[in-house]
């Protein structure tokens, strides 16, 4: 009697531990996570840049990349960190942070009157902030760093750069200007696309 009792504990207890194992949500896979968001951050945002000469001026089109090396979020849960890097999630971002970023960018063909290379980049620091819906419908940017240009020849020149942009859909499309008052192509502008 007491074996039969015994049993049928054991046997409730193995199937409740069953079905509260497959009731638990599985925490994610981090290298499935980012190796998706990986692949998803080599898609470009087209961007027009300025190609001025004497008398002659036209717009190029190329592609810019945003690396985001470190990101400080203001509103936040009190036991979520701060802090983040590289993989930073569109909630933390868009309802107010300030950030670190790395922008390579490449132009097809190169300039025609600029004599500049293909290749250029920016870095700086840049601030969001929220407008409506804590910055998933609307939200906007404002930041500063340095534009690095290289001539043909091999001269590297470096200048002030100022940026500000517009973003919508839960951050993943925008407007992005960029006016670099020093530099050899003073302007660039286009669309940010940004896939989480």
């Amino acid at each position: 009697m007491v074996l039969k009792s015994l049993i049928h504990v054991v046997f409730i207890a193995f199937v409740l531990n069953i079905c509260s194992t497959y009731s638990q949500i599985k925490s994610p896979v981090p290298i499935l996570n980012w190796s998706t968001w990986l692949i998803l951050q080599t898609v470009p945002s087209v961007t027009f840049y300025q190609d001025k000469g004497n008398s002659n001026s036209t717009l190029r089109t190329g592609f810019q990349w945003q690396i985001i090396p470190l990101s400080y979020t203001f509103s936040t849960n009190k036991y979520l960190s701060h802090f983040n890097s590289f993989f930073i999630r569109p909630v933390k971002r868009f309802t107010g942070s300030a950030e670190l970023y790395f922008q390579p960018e490449y132009v097809f063909g190169g300039f025609k009157y600029l004599q500049l290379k293909k290749y250029m980049f920016k870095s700086g620091v840049r601030c969001i902030f929220p407008v409506a819906q804590q910055g998933e419908y609307l939200a906007f940017s404002i930041g500063g760093g340095y534009n690095y240009q290289s001539f043909i020849s091999g001269e590297n020149k470096s200048s002030p750069t100022i940026e500000a942009a517009v973003y919508s859909l839960f951050g993943m499309l925008g407007l992005k200007c960029n006016y670099n008052p020093n530099a050899i192509s003073k302007y660039s502008f286009g669309l940010y696309i940004k896939y989480y």
